[in-house]
């Protein structure tokens, strides 16, 4: 393993343990057994730390996001995405509070998530199985997405936070599949 990995694997385990108050370059230096002129070599500073765990964990998201879903039917697509991001958020608290965090005020790293849920809805809206305009239905579906996910920060139980999330999934969806008056 290289030096920049065992920082960021270091890093990673004390966000989720401590969270955002416990990653501090000490604390990172001394869990990944290197010193601070290592840590400063490879990223900067605390900043350029956090914005590499961020990339890596957008990378690994993006990158289960992107898999194969198990049907080719755009709605089970749809439902796939929300759950891998319910899922990355479950699994990752710390460091998705910290993505949400770094993404109000640079929207761009979460801009690839977004065009691929709103690219599934855009198909569901040209089947006709969803109404438009497609803009406002892709915004209905990330937005009540990102609320089940706001759960996870509230430390709700798994099992009520996918009760929701399924409930949320649900009412928008259903929502969206009602013919146009």
């Amino acid at each position: 393993m290289n030096t920049e990995t065992k920082i960021l694997d270091a890093a990673a385990t004390l966000l989720e343990a401590q969270g955002p108050e416990g990653l501090t370059t000490r604390a990172v230096c001394e869990a990944a057994g290197v010193r601070a002129p290592t840590l400063y070599h490879h990223f900067g500073d605390k900043g350029g730390l956090e914005r590499a765990l961020i990339q890596r964990g957008m990378t690994v998201f993006m990158e289960r996001k992107r898999a194969p879903p198990p049907s080719a039917d755009p709605l089970v697509q749809l439902r796939f995405g929300w759950d891998v991001a319910l899922e990355f958020a479950l699994k990752h608290p710390a460091l998705f509070a910290l993505i949400a965090e770094h993404a109000r005020a640079q929207p761009a790293l979460i801009a690839d998530a977004y065009a691929l849920m709103h690219s599934r809805v855009q198909r569901l809206v040209d089947m006709g199985r969803f109404r438009g305009p497609v803009d406002a239905a892709a915004r209905a579906i990330w937005a009540a997405s990102q609320g089940a996910q706001s759960l996870v920060r509230q430390g709700m139980s798994r099992k009520d936070i996918e009760a929701v999330s399924d409930l949320l999934f649900e009412a928008v969806v259903g929502k969206l599949s009602q013919t146009a008056s």
